[in-house]
């Protein structure tokens, strides 16, 4: 994704030989340098007023994304400008200042007295950054293609992590901190770097907890997510208000969307082009074709039909996610993207794993401990290649949803994100860290099975239970025994007439049982590829396998290894 990188060692001396940048979109690109070190942004050109890049004779400050509550800081700070907003912050509240901030954000600060590097990136990790580090050299970046391209021009090697590869085929996105690289780490969510004399430590100023916070009546939580999440809604829709821009919200038939977008309206956000893409004829369809219709919005739809769009997108899915998330879970998304105008518009407001904060990581009414090798993963078959290493991982966790939160959800579900920030910024008022920490809070015996989410729904936003819940083809306010009957006369309906009554959004099985050009298209990416992995014959075979027997996102996991193979150490 777009952001910057820094250097820092013996080695980095001006002239530093720039890099161009691969992007879907035209990119703003500046540098600073000094004794030591250099740093670039290459940052999508939308709300470039909160992407600060200034330096004075004390600091050097370089931000990415959207800090939804910058203005509120910078008036209270009583500071002209956001770059000495940032200093004053620093300076009053020290290393961790940029645990005030709000919104999709990674950083730097550049103490230029002490000589010492703060990196940090948002509480939810949506803005990723990348480090490596040896004796001599520091580099990190908000992409991994960026580090691996400057680790080749200082001769720096660069070697596959196999745990990783095997994370993509199994999972489908990576752990913890892993990369394909061995010698490259993620910075995890809620963490940052310092980096000085002392060498690099990683520290940590956020951190999910969901242990209940004592009882309170029901009607009092209700109360409190609801004041929290239309806090979250009002400061996303004023980020687009400050800048003028038309506001853009995507719609499904979830409840997550829905909950976000009829929020806004209520809250007075009128203008909004709401944003579909699905298969056409599904509920995800039918159903926000229909609210976006009763709120007077506009919208979009882009089919997914046969799923062509599959082949135009796997290389810029790859290189939005630098081959670290299986690339057809939102390659729709990015193509759907691609034909929006965004001169007008402003975020893409979504409503990224609602679902998850309000219990669908609880696989029961009570915590337990993770099961990492039975939940969360696309494919089983080759999980014994790397039982031992997810065990342990999943060891330093107490409960089975916050290993989910920093796995699942943080590096996976987060993938639209990663597309979306090629075009402009996204946002969910779910990973508002206020909402969030106090969603999790709430008993489990109270969010399993979602059951609280549905409560808020029809307790404070009747207007939004009007409509079908896709997951279950029913509404909130039927019982289970309708529920039940509604959900099996669909899937029969969806049995004997698929093309009038999809069962997906995105069925790529059928797509893949029905159109040659696709198959084909499969077919001979791999036959071209494969020769990618003969330097890892286990790997290789472990990935003919699971090609050649695998469901279609099986394939696209092979098939993410491979490109992502080809982007790191073959430029793409």
């Amino acid at each position: 994704m777009p952001g910057f990188v820094v250097m820092v060692g013996q080695e980095v001396q001006e002239p530093h030989p720039s890099v161009p940048y691969r992007s879907l979109r035209s990119l703003a690109v500046d540098r600073f340098s000094g004794d030591g070190y250099v740093v670039e942004r290459f940052a999508n050109t939308k709300f470039l007023r909160d992407k600060v890049f200034a330096e004075d004779e004390d600091v050097l400050v370089a931000l990415d994304g959207v800090v939804l509550n910058f203005e509120d800081l910078r008036r209270s700070s009583g500071c002209a400008d956001r770059f000495h907003c940032v200093k004053k912050m620093y300076e009053e509240q020290g290393d961790r200042f940029f645990g005030a901030f709000r919104g999709e954000f990674g950083g730097l600060l550049y103490d230029k007295r002490k000589k010492k590097w703060l990196l940090f990136t948002n509480q939810v990790g949506s803005k990723s950054l990348f480090f490596y580090h040896d004796a001599d050299l520091f580099v990190c970046a908000s992409e991994l293609k960026v580090v691996t391209q400057r680790l080749r021009k200082f001769g720096r090697p660069c070697s596959l992590d196999t745990a990783g590869a095997y994370f993509l085929l199994t999972y489908g996105y990576m752990l913890e901190d892993y990369t394909l690289l061995k010698e490259v780490k993620k910075l995890k969510a809620g963490h940052y770097l310092e980096v000085g004399e002392g060498g690099v430590r990683v520290g940590c100023y956020h951190r999910l907890e969901n242990e209940p916070c004592g009882s309170h009546p029901k009607e009092k939580i209700l109360d409190t997510l609801e004041e929290l999440f239309r806090e979250a809604v009002r400061l996303e829709y004023e980020k687009d208000v400050e800048y003028g821009y038309r506001h853009l919200a995507a719609l499904s038939g979830g409840l997550d969307t829905r909950m976000a977008v009829v929020t806004a309206h209520e809250l007075g956000y009128t203008d909004i082009t709401n944003l579909t893409f699905a298969q056409s004829g599904a509920l995800d369809e039918r159903i926000a074709q229909r609210i976006a219709a009763d709120l007077c919005n506009e919208f979009l739809f882009y089919a997914l039909d046969n799923g062509m769009f599959l082949p135009r997108a796997l290389e810029g899915a790859i290189m939005a996610n630098d081959g670290l998330v299986i690339w057809a879970g939102a390659a729709h998304e990015l193509t759907a993207l691609s034909k929006v105008d965004f001169g007008q518009y402003g975020m893409l407001h979504t409503g990224q794993i609602g679902d998850a904060v309000l219990g669908s990581f609880l696989s029961e009414p009570n915590q337990r401990k993770p099961l990492p090798l039975r939940r969360g993963a696309y494919s089983k078959r080759l999980m014994g290649r790397i039982a031992d290493v997810v065990e342990r991982l999943a060891g330093a966790y107490n409960s089975e949803e916050i290993f989910l939160f920093y796995n699942r959800a943080f590096n996976g579900a987060l993938n639209g994100n990663w597309m979306t920030y090629q075009f402009t910024e996204s946002g969910s008022p779910f990973l508002d860290p206020d909402f969030l920490a106090y969603a999790l809070r709430i008993p489990p015996a109270m969010r399993y099975e979602e059951a609280i989410y549905e409560e808020w729904i029809l307790a404070k936003h009747p207007r939004a239970a009007r409509y079908i819940w896709a997951n279950t083809q029913a509404y909130l306010s039927d019982g289970k025994i309708v529920r039940f009957i509604r959900n099996y006369a669909w899937r029969a309906l969806a049995r004997l007439l698929p093309r009038l009554f999809p069962r997906s959004m995105n069925p790529f099985d059928e797509w893949y049982k029905t159109n040659d050009t696709l198959r084909r298209f499969f077919t001979d990416y791999y036959d071209r590829n494969a020769w990618l992995l003969e330097s890892e014959p286990q790997l290789s075979r472990d990935c003919k396998q699971l090609y050649d027997e695998g469901r279609v996102l099986e394939k696209c996991q092979v098939m993410t290894l491979l490109e992502g193979i080809k982007l790191h150490w073959h430029g793409g």
